[in-house]
């Protein structure tokens, strides 16, 4: 049995400092062009997702998608330890994603789960509402990065890139 937990029961807040496309990558837009995508805050640990961007390639297994999220040091801009790290391949990711994928897909006009390769294409989402229910309720206090990569051949290719802080 679930016991489903609203966002705003949770013991912490959560600041969104920034969201951006990841600087490290310079030509990213021969992968994916992160346009208009934008994540805003609309309530306590709620943020909503809104924006076009294209994917300018088919993404199969041969890529990967990794989610990584590092102590940071908001002052410096210094990433610190590695607390959580999700590396799979691309379609894995998609396809096995619960919590989030099915969701964005139904405010979006991304592909149905299931597919491989995930087809190139222009996409919008339209006000997906993030929450923050997937950080256990003991999540420390402080800065955080969060970096979502994809990869080619293990090889970062592009990504986002977002500053947050749990208080």
């Amino acid at each position: 049995m679930f016991n489903h937990q609203q966002a705003e029961d949770k013991a912490y807040s959560v600041e969104l400092n920034s969201f951006d496309k990841n600087p490290k990558f310079e030509d990213d837009t021969k992968w994916i062009d992160w346009g208009d995508l934008r994540m805003k805050k609309v309530s306590r640990n709620k943020f909503t997702l809104t924006g076009s961007f294209d994917v300018n390639m088919n993404m199969g297994d041969e890529q990967r998608l990794s989610l990584q999220v590092f102590n940071y040091d908001d002052n410096t801009n210094e990433k610190g330890a590695l607390v959580m790290n999700v590396n799979k391949p691309f379609c894995q990711f998609v396809n096995e994603d619960e919590d989030t994928y099915p969701y964005m897909q139904k405010a979006s006009d991304l592909p149905d789960q299931g597919n491989c390769p995930f087809p190139k294409g222009h996409y919008t989402i339209n006000s997906y509402e993030l929450e923050t229910t997937f950080l256990p309720d003991n999540a420390p206090k402080g800065d955080y990065l969060i970096e979502l990569n994809a990869l080619d051949k293990d090889i970062p290719v592009t990504g986002v890139v977002a500053s947050v802080t749990l208080t």
